[in-house]
């Protein structure tokens, strides 16, 4: 799963970051960046596509189908193994899908019965794409814009950690993932481990645990235990 994620640039150097999305529309003025711990009910980034401009803003991380009773009732993952069996996912994913950006995210494994956090980033440090799924919930009033984030079977290296993963999309892949119209075999190609190989990882403190905490001390690294 992913539950807890970073986006470590600053609102500049994100701008220039999206400098290579030339038909551009940018929302970012209420979105908090750099967030070192983006945390489920956050506002995150996330980028569409509409006709052929890239449209970026912000999404309530926690997606809320359309149907749901209680909007509080959130689902922060979606697995892609069954995106088109679950009613929950599989209209929105012909038609809503998004990329949401970050550049590590954090994942707990449990050593001696204690949960341990690990950042887990690429291995060039740069930043990437989960692939997500977003819905446009209305009821009483409410007018909610919300996202989850696709997970995949863990790659070899983050199976030492945990058995599943965020879909993590390289240039190419987001392009592929937010075209349209929507074809089955194409879109879902995209929903795939990332190389192992191009990853790495490390231990963080439990200072990470505190969603509240969204400072820079939450990607330290301390000595593996």
């Amino acid at each position: 799963m992913c539950g807890r994620f970073t986006i470590t640039l600053s609102k500049e150097d994100f701008i220039k970051y999206l400098s290579k999305y030339k038909q551009l529309e940018l929302i970012i003025d209420d979105v908090e960046l750099p967030n070192y711990n983006v945390a489920p009910t956050d506002h995150v980034v996330a980028m569409i596509k509409h006709n052929d401009t890239y449209r970026v803003g912000p999404l309530k991380w926690g997606y809320i189908p359309i149907y749901a009773k209680d909007p509080k009732n959130i689902i922060i993952n979606a697995r892609s193994e069954t995106l088109l069996e679950k009613n929950t996912f599989k209209a929105n994913v012909k038609q809503k899908r998004c990329v949401i950006f970050a550049d590590s995210f954090y994942e707990w494994k449990t050593i001696n019965g204690k949960k341990v956090p690990f950042r887990i980033l690429l291995k060039d440090e740069k930043p990437f794409a989960f692939a997500g799924i977003w819905s446009h919930y209305q009821k009483d009033g409410q007018s909610i814009y919300s996202t989850a984030i696709i997970t995949t079977q863990a790659n070899e290296l983050m199976q030492e950690i945990h058995d599943r993963m965020p879909i993590i999309l390289d240039d190419d892949g987001v392009n592929k993932w937010l075209s349209n119209p929507f074809d089955e075999q194409t879109h879902l190609s995209c929903l795939s481990g990332y190389p192992s190989d191009l990853m790495k990882y490390y231990q963080v403190s439990t200072y990470v645990n505190n969603a509240s905490h969204k400072d820079k001390q939450c990607i330290d690294k301390i000595k593996s235990t």
